[in-house]
This record gives C-alpha cells, sequence and structure tokens, in this order.
C-alpha cells in the first residue's frame, strides 16, 4: 500500500513538474491564458495576458473589461461567450485591436468549450499578440494592391514559369497578358497555344530566346509580333529574370510583357510625316536655292547698275571738279576764289551724295571699310557748315556752332565717314526744322571732349534742334534703311531715308553709338558719340597757326560767351590777345598784328568807319559780324576783312585772322546772290586760262602717253591737266581706237577709261597684254581713270592686267601722282 502511495505521490510531482514547465514554456512564447466559466461568471486571467494588454499583473481584470478595452469595431466578438448555445468543444477564434501604450495593437483570441471538475462548461484559451504579422499583411496586401494597379495602368502583363519535380516547365501568366494576346481563360499557362499566334518571321527567334535564358541564367528581353485570332499584328515587348533555388540551381523564370503597338503607330505615323517633311524640304530648299540665285542674280544686277550708274554721275562731275581745280590754280580775285572754292565744296558734296547711295549697298553687303589716317575734325566741321548755312538761312534758321578748342588739331580716324554722319545728321536737322511767326527755328551743332587718355580720343558731336521731334515709337526704327518717321513727312519733307540707316551703322563701324532725345514739336538731339586714335604723326610738337600773332579784340555790342569762345579759339592756337574796354584804348591796338572788331548790330557800323581811319592802315582790321548784316557792312567798309558769325566755325576764325593780316578779303557765300556761272561750265574754255605759275610749276614737256576715253568733255579736261603738268599725249576715242594707237607708237603710260562703246577699258588692257605676251615686249603701265567707286572695281581693273586704279572726279594733284608713278623715264 506504501509503495503505491508513493507511486502515486512521485506521479503527481512529475505531473506537477512538467505543468510548470509547460507554463514557463507558454509564456516564453509570449502567449496569455484565460478561463471563463459562464455559470458563475468566475474568470482567470494570467499574468502573461495582463502584461500583453498594458495591465499590472495583479489587476483584477474581467470579461467585460477586457470587451471594454477591446475597440468598438470588435466589441461584438464577445457576445459569444454570453450565449446559451456553447456545447462542449465549441471554439472560437477572432482577431481585435486594443489600445496599449497609446498605440493600437493586434490581438489573436482562441478558445474552446469543456467540462470542468464541478462538472461546468468553461472556456479555456489563449491571447497572443498579432500586431507584426497583421502589419506585415497590410504591407503585403499594399504592395500586390500597387503592384496590379501599376500593371493594369501601364497595361503590363505579367508571366512566369517553374521548374516541377519532374523537371519540366510549369507556366503561368495573369489576366493581363492573356487579354493582351487575346486568348481564351483556359489558354492560361498553354504555353503551346501562345507559341502558335507568334508571327512566322518571329516565331523561332522569340522561343530560342527564351529557351538561351533558362539554360543560361542571362536576362531576357525579347521584341516580336504577335498575329492575333482576328488578323490584327500587335508589338511584344517582354522582360524576364531567372530566379535559382537555395543550391543555385535555375528553378523559375519571371517576366513582364508590354504591347508597344501604339508607340510602333506613332513611329510609322512619324516616319511618313518624316519622309513627306523630308520632301518638302527637298522641294523648299530647292526653291529656295532658286530663290537664291534669283537674290544674287538680282543683287549681281542693283551692283551692276550702281557701278554703272556711279560712273555716269562722276563723269560729269569729273568735268566740273577738274576745271575748278585748274581754275584755282589761275591769277584770281578773292571774291573769284571764295566762289570757286565754294562751286568745288558743293561739287564734292555732290560726290559725297552719291556716295550715300552707294555706301549702304556695301553696308548691307559687309564690304564697308575703313581709313585709318590723320585729319582735322575743324576742317570736317567747317566744310560741312559752309554747305548747310545757304539752306539755314534761306529757311531763316538760326545756326549755331561750338566747338571745344582743346580737340587737338589731327586725330587718327576716317575722316569721310565722320563727315559722312555729321552731314546726315545736320542736313536732317535743318530739313525737319522750320521758323514761324511763333517760333524762331534753332539748330545747334557742338563738339566736345568726352573724355581722352594717352592713346584715344572721345569725341561727342551733337546736333539739336527744335524741329518737329519724332514720337517715341517711331525712334527705335528710324535707323533702319527707307525708314522715316512717318509716311506723311516723306511726303512732305522727302527723302530716301537712307541717311540715318548708314549713320548708325558707320557709327557702329567706327566702334561709336548714336543715341537719340526726341518729344514731339519740341525738337530732337542727336548725339554721337565716336573715339579716334591721338595722331602718331604730330606727337612731338603741338602745332600752333597762330603762334606769335598778336590780337587786340574790341567787343561793342556781341555777347560775352561770343567774345569768349573766340579768345579761347585763338588762344589755343598760339595767338596773343588782349581786349579792349574802349575805343579810348585804340592807340594801344597798334602794338597788335591784327584788331579784331566783334559788331552785331548795324546801329554801330558807322563807329567801324571811325576806328578804320583812327588806325590808319597801322594795324589790320578785322570785322566780326552776323551774316545778315554783312552786306550792309560791306558798303561802309568795301576793303575791310570780314569774319561772319552765327554760325561762326574754328576754321573760318583762323583762316580769317590769316588773310586780314595778308591783306585778302573774306567774301562769305551770302554776298553771292547766283551762281549762273556754273551753269556755263560745260561750255568752258580750257586753253584760255591763265594758270598762276606760283601756284604749280609745269614739267618740261614731256610725250608718250595715250588717253583712252570717250568723253568730249572728259577729252578736253585730262589733255589740259596733263598739258599743265608738262605732258603732251594722243587721244583715242575707245578702246578699239586704243588698241590701233597703241600698236603705232611706243606709249610709256596709258590712261583709259573703264567703260567705253565698241570696246571697253578691261578688254583692251587684256588684248594689249595679249599682244605684249606674244612679242615679248615689255608691259606698258596702264592705268584705270574711271567713275566706278563700287566695292572690287579695283582688284577688277588690276585682275584684267591694270596696274593701278584712279577714281573720278580726278583733279591735279591725284593725275599728278599717278602719272608721276608709273610714266616710264627714259
Amino acid at each position: 500500500m506504501d509503495n503505491q502511495n508513493k507511486k502515486q505521490s512521485a506521479n503527481v510531482t512529475l505531473a506537477e513538474s512538467k505543468l510548470h514547465r509547460l507554463s514557463h514554456a507558454i509564456c516564453g512564447a509570449d502567449i496569455g491564458i484565460w478561463e471563463f466559466t459562464p455559470h458563475t461568471q468566475e474568470c482567470y486571467f494570467s499574468p502573461k495576458l495582463k502584461k500583453l494588454i498594458g495591465l499590472p499583473i495583479d489587476h483584477p481584470l474581467t470579461l467585460n473589461e477586457l470587451r471594454e478595452r477591446t475597440s468598438p469595431t470588435y466589441q461584438h466578438h464577445f457576445n459569444i461567450f454570453h450565449s446559451d448555445n456553447l456545447t462542449l468543444g465549441t471554439q472560437c477564434n477572432f482577431d481585435f485591436k486594443i489600445k496599449v501604450s497609446e498605440t493600437e495593437r493586434w490581438f489573436e483570441l482562441r478558445s474552446e468549450v469543456f467540462l470542468n471538475e464541478n462538472n461546468l462548461c468553461t472556456i479555456t484559451g489563449s491571447l497572443t499578440d498579432r500586431t507584426q504579422e497583421k502589419e506585415a499583411l497590410t504591407a503585403l496586401k499594399f504592395a500586390i494592391e500597387a503592384r496590379d494597379n501599376a500593371l493594369d495602368a501601364g497595361n503590363i502583363g505579367n508571366w512566369q514559369a517553374e521548374l516541377n519535380n519532374q523537371n519540366e516547365w510549369v507556366w503561368s501568366w495573369d489576366i493581363r497578358a492573356n487579354k493582351m494576346f487575346a486568348l481564351q481563360p483556359e489558354d492560361i499557362g498553354n504555353i503551346d497555344r501562345w507559341a502558335q499566334q507568334l508571327h512566322p518571321d518571329d516565331k523561332e527567334l522569340a522561343i530560342s530566346a527564351i529557351q538561351h535564358s533558362l539554360t543560361t541564367g542571362e536576362l531576357y528581353g525579347e521584341q516580336y509580333r504577335t498575329v492575333l485570332p482576328d488578323g490584327e499584328i500587335i508589338y511584344i515587348h517582354a522582360r524576364a529574370k531567372i530566379g535559382r533555388d537555395d543550391q543555385n540551381r535555375i528553378c523559375r523564370i519571371d517576366g513582364v510583357c508590354v504591347n508597344q503597338t501604339p508607340f510602333f503607330n506613332i513611329q510609322a505615323e512619324l516616319q511618313e510625316a518624316n519622309d513627306q517633311a523630308e520632301a518638302r524640304v527637298k522641294t523648299r530648299t530647292l526653291e529656295l536655292q532658286q530663290a537664291k540665285e534669283r537674290a544674287e542674280q538680282a543683287n549681281q544686277t542693283k551692283s551692276s547698275f550702281l557701278s554703272m550708274m556711279s560712273h555716269e554721275l562722276r563723269t560729269p562731275m569729273n568735268a566740273i571738279l577738274g576745271s575748278l581745280d585748274l581754275l584755282s590754280l589761275s591769277k584770281q580775285t578773292p571774291e573769284s576764289r571764295d566762289l570757286i572754292e565754294t562751286a568745288t565744296t558743293s561739287a564734292k558734296n555732290l560726290i559725297f551724295i552719291l556716295n550715300d547711295i552707294l555706301d549702304i549697298n556695301k553696308i548691307e553687303a559687309g564690304k564697308m571699310q575703313l581709313e585709318q589716317r590723320d585729319f582735322s575734325i575743324t576742317e570736317v566741321i567747317d566744310n560741312v557748315v559752309q554747305i548747310y548755312y545757304p539752306l539755314a538761312n534761306g529757311k531763316k534758321i538760326k545756326l549755331d556752332v561750338t566747338e571745344d578748342p582743346t580737340i587737338p588739331k589731327y586725330l587718327e580716324g576716317d575722316a569721310v565717314k565722320v563727315r559722312q554722319i555729321i552731314f546726315n545728321l545736320l542736313g536732317n536737322a535743318l530739313k525737319f526744322t522750320s521758323t514761324t511767326t511763333e517760333k524762331q527755328g534753332e539748330v545747334q551743332l557742338k563738339i566736345n571732349i568726352v573724355e581722352h587718355n594717352s592713346i584715344i580720343y572721345k569725341i561727342a558731336f551733337s546736333i539739336v534742334d527744335n524741329g518737329i521731334g519724332i514720337e517715341k515709337d517711331t525712334q527705335k526704327k528710324l535707323f533702319t534703311p527707307f525708314i522715316q518717321a512717318q509716311r506723311s513727312t516723306t511726303r512732305e519733307y522727302g527723302g530716301t531715308g537712307l541717311g540715318l540707316a548708314i549713320c548708325g551703322n558707320l557709327a557702329q563701324l567706327m566702334g561709336g553709338e548714336i543715341v537719340l532725345t526726341s518729344c514731339p514739336n519740341e525738337g530732337s538731339t542727336f548725339k554721337v558719340e565716336l573715339p579716334f586714335w591721338r595722331s602718331k604723326q604730330h606727337t612731338d610738337k603741338p602745332i600752333y597757326q597762330l603762334e606769335g600773332t598778336k590780337i587786340a579784340l574790341l567787343n561793342l555790342d556781341e555777347t560775352h560767351n561770343t567774345q569768349e569762345l573766340i579768345i579761347q579759339h585763338l588762344e589755343s592756337e598760339g595767338a596773343c590777345t588782349k581786349v579792349l574796354e574802349s575805343e579810348k584804348q585804340l592807340s594801344s591796338a597798334r602794338e597788335y598784328d591784327t584788331l579784331l572788331v566783334l559788331v552785331s548790330s548795324h546801329q554801330h557800323f558807322a563807329q567801324l568807319k571811325n576806328i578804320q581811319h583812327e588806325l590808319s592802315n597801322s594795324v589790320h582790321l578785322l570785322v566780326a559780324t552776323c551774316r545778315n548784316e554783312i552786306s550792309t557792312l560791306r558798303q561802309i567798309l568795301s576793303q575791310t576783312a570780314i569774319l561772319p558769325l552765327h554760325p561762326m566755325t574754328r576754321l573760318q576764325l583762323i583762316n580769317s585772322i590769316h588773310k586780314s593780316t595778308d591783306n585778302e578779303l573774306c567774301l562769305d557765300l551770302d554776298e553771292l546772290d547766283e551762281l549762273d556761272e556754273l551753269d556755263e561750265l560745260d561750255d568752258l574754255d580750257l586753253d584760255q586760262l591763265s594758270i598762276n605759275e606760283e601756284i604749280i610749276q609745269p614739267l618740261s614737256n614731256k610725250s608718250g602717253i595715250l588717253v583712252v576715253e570717250d568723253n568730249p568733255l572728259n577729252q578736253k579736261l585730262i589733255l589740259k591737266q596733263l598739258s599743265t603738268l608738262g605732258y603732251s599725249c594722243d587721244l583715242a576715242h575707245d578702246g578699239l581706237d586704243g588698241i590701233e594707237h597703241w600698236k603705232n607708237a611706243d606709249y610709256k603710260l596709258v590712261l583709259t577709261d573703264c567703260h567705253m562703246p565698241n570696246l571697253d577699258g578691261y578688254d583692251m588692257t587684256r588684248k594689249i597684254r595679249e599682244l605684249e605676251k606674244e612679242s615679248g615686249e615689255k608691259a606698258t603701265p596702264i592705268v584705270a581713270v574711271t567713275g566706278a567707286a563700287m566695292t572690287g572695281d579695283a582688284e577688277h581693273c588690276i585682275s584684267t592686267g591694270m596696274n593701278d586704279f584712279v577714281s573720278k572726279p580726278l583733279i591735279l594733284k591725284d593725275l599728278k601722282e599717278v602719272v608721276e608713278k608709273w610714266y616710264l623715264n627714259d
């Protein structure tokens, strides 16, 4: 009996030991234990369960409290534990959420009904934390949904294959891929059915590419066509990656397929559009090439026309300037000499106007070139003012000139281009300004130094007027060729609109700019700033034209500003000046070379007679007065030098001082009523000219020059010019006549026009060069004397075999230089 009790006791101890170990195992697995007897409402919750839901182990937890702690969404699951339908073996399992430490966590509750020792139904179960599993499942579900959405959005099919235990590949694909190939639902996984729809030209390549990847493990990527049951051909792009098992053996392949038919259709449409575009481009290119050739031909025609026009216009101008040049060498009175100088200046400006027309063509062709040589800004200003004063006077416009006395006498730049800009801008100012009963028209030309250093001077030329002004909207386009402010402007004032376009381009070409400030009905200001190099030839010593000259100045009624400007100009040229306060100091004027009297009103002219009488030729008298008073003053002082004011240029002032000391009269253009003598220039008998021997000494008579010229007036002129230089010559009337003369004589120089009837100068030169080459004779110098002035004309002359080129109008100095350069002395 004792042994039996001992055995039972041992069994109980063993059972308790196993139960204790089981309890520890359950607790270590984070499993909470609970028990509930509905009949007695008794509850038991293990310490682990309480800890899992965030309660102290000594908390008296009940099933109702557990239900209340559960999220309301899941509380209804607990109702089953109060049901009368609970029977032995009934299981109840569900998930719910409880907030633990402000964080909701998922729990799984599992239970089963059994009979306890009192034969009562008791529910025993477990509670485990399922938060991590739930979150993982949620993330997985989200990833799967995201993948499916992406595949749906891109219409991307998914396919795969796995190797089974029989070493056979089992294929499968999703519904998207099945629809893509227009297969039936039962065709999913039937690889043979998929292969049947492959395009015959792509089938072998597509299947072999898959077999290659399954064999080698390389990535699969293939593009192939498939034929749908309705005959439609679609383009498929498929890619896949090989999977391996834990022994690195190929065991699966996962891939996608994309229907790229829309892309290929667009590509085909684009290719068709591109082909059509290329065809249109070829057609358009051909049209543009033809248009370009027509434009080039038209441009060549225009250039040829301008060249011919230049020749035709320069031919009579050559006679005018040449004749005036010869006249200037003859003995003339001061009045006649002023007349000749005025006519010469006007004729030269006609040449400049012609050059304006040619310049726009050069600018547009990008062939305009600058000449860098020393020139005098003072001379340029004086030249322009001489031309435009008669226009200003005729329109009763007040024209004033203000020159900075510190501007050097010589700067290095392109004098022709500078003069062209000032000429155009000043001409426009006078054109668009007028004097009315309400307003005095005024135009001012101001020249000053903006800045300078040891290398460069920047000079500003400002042309200010109170004319019609320019609208803001039209100011920007004024520098475009053939553009004027308004169409009515062209009708009222005339003009081609080339002037400002040329000015703007020339200013930019010289590194400067033109700034326009204007207001309608108030006037305009054109400010031109141009850089010039310091003169390299006149850097050693300043040039003073009045050095050592003593000048006394008496101001009767002229403005103080005019007086100060004159003094500044005189002193800047090295003159010694003294201002006399009144006529009482005239006695001291005898110590000076010249007395300069400033008078603006004819009311003081009587005083001038007294002044002249008092001086009694002991000092040279120079009277400066307004231009409109000169004729009246001339009647009172017929033999006195006169300096015109308003405008007065620096050069006029200096020259007037020189002429007064040389006892020459200063005749202003205002005294010239008519220039009818110029109209008779064609009838001028050049043979009767008496050349001033002091001006030019003819060389001893030399022969051997052939002149080839078709224009009778130019023939007469050049013969007289050569005769004046001491040369005798033969005359040919065209190229054919020139060749005959050349054959019959041994000439030392040939001067030829280029444009002539029968045979022009170019072809005559070529023929002479051919004859010289055949006979082995020494080449005769041939110089072109032509009115052509287009870019490339000089090069064309040289290319035909000529030795040099000189442009008409040809003045004596230029002719002398070219003859002395090429005349072959024995």
